[in-house]
């Protein structure tokens, strides 16, 4: 009996995985070797977001954890991206979380860089005063 490599199955999921599913990647990420070690260790990380989408070379599959939507055209987001050769394992835990349309304008605000923070105009929220002030 032949077993597949896990290689082909991340493959194989990564071809369903769609703009808009929530989703857990599992995948290694690098640590920075010292004068101590010889070689850097890799670091087990579980990754758990929405995906938008990808970018770069290679590839990034594009995670979006916080959604700050300001208004419907401009969302500041808190994103995490993972090379797709790092990937171990991918888990859909639920398909379309969000719309397509909507995890397309998520990823061209973090393309366009519309919504970093550095980069936008100041958007003030006002201060709620919830207590009383403690004697």
């Amino acid at each position: 009996m032949v077993l597949k490599s896990r290689r082909f199955y991340v493959n194989k999921k990564k071809e369903k995985l769609e703009p808009g599913d929530l989703v857990c990647i599992l995948w290694n990420d690098a640590s920075v070797g010292s004068s101590f070690t010889t070689a850097g260790i890799p670091v087990p990380v579980k990754s758990v977001g929405i995906y938008i989408g990808y970018a770069g070379q290679p590839k990034h599959a594009i995670l979006c954890q916080n959604d700050f939507s300001y208004n419907p055209e401009l969302h500041d987001v808190d994103y995490t991206a993972i090379p797709f050769p790092w990937f171990k394992e991918i888990r859909i835990l639920h398909k379309a979380f969000v719309t397509r349309e909507e995890a397309t304008l998520i990823l061209q605000n973090v393309l366009t860089g519309m919504g970093t923070r550095r980069r936008r105009r100041r958007i003030f929220q006002m201060r709620a005063n919830n207590h009383d002030k403690l004697d």
